[in-house]
């Protein structure tokens, strides 16, 4: 009887593996979006998202304004000089091409600063003298230029 169980158990599992493995149908965000710097100093980059913004979609192209209220820590991140970031794709956000297809022009924008904003009035500075660097990646770029499996990367500057 254990046996038996235990083989059920085995076959199962063993399916379950071969299920998570294939490559039919994989999708090109698959392995999500990176961000590589190509710059010799570390940088910073924003996007509205959908977990931390519920306006999230009035921070994508055409717009190009910063929200008013400083985006919380979480939502600023950092990347070394030469390095490359993955703007990580877990089981709480949805498909990065369906995020890309329903934002306005089909456009992902990403905002990237030299200097971590600290404070609310850092972030009105920024905001307000237009001391960023917008990058917009449209959902035909991503499709047409992606490499098989690898995901997409967004180069800085």
């Amino acid at each position: 009887m254990l046996m038996k169980k235990m083989i059920k158990y085995l076959s199962f599992l063993i399916m379950v593996i071969v299920s998570m493995t294939s490559s039919c149908g994989k999708h090109p965000f698959d392995n999500g979006i990176f961000i590589r710097n190509n710059s010799n100093q570390t940088i910073y980059y924003w996007y509205a998202h959908w977990i931390y913004d519920k306006d999230y979609k009035n921070y994508h192209y055409p717009d190009t304004i910063l929200p008013i209220k400083k985006p919380n820590n979480m939502a600023i991140w950092s990347i070394s000089p030469g390095k490359i970031s993955h703007i990580e794709r877990t089981s709480r956000i949805p498909d990065w091409g369906k995020i890309i297809s329903e934002l306005p022009g089909s456009t992902f924008s990403v905002y990237f600063f030299t200097k971590y904003p600290e404070t609310q009035e850092e972030w009105d500075l920024i905001r307000e003298s237009y001391n960023f660097y917008r990058k917009d990646i449209t959902y035909e770029e991503v499709m047409k230029d992606v490499e098989k499996d690898r995901g997409y990367t967004i180069n800085y500057p």
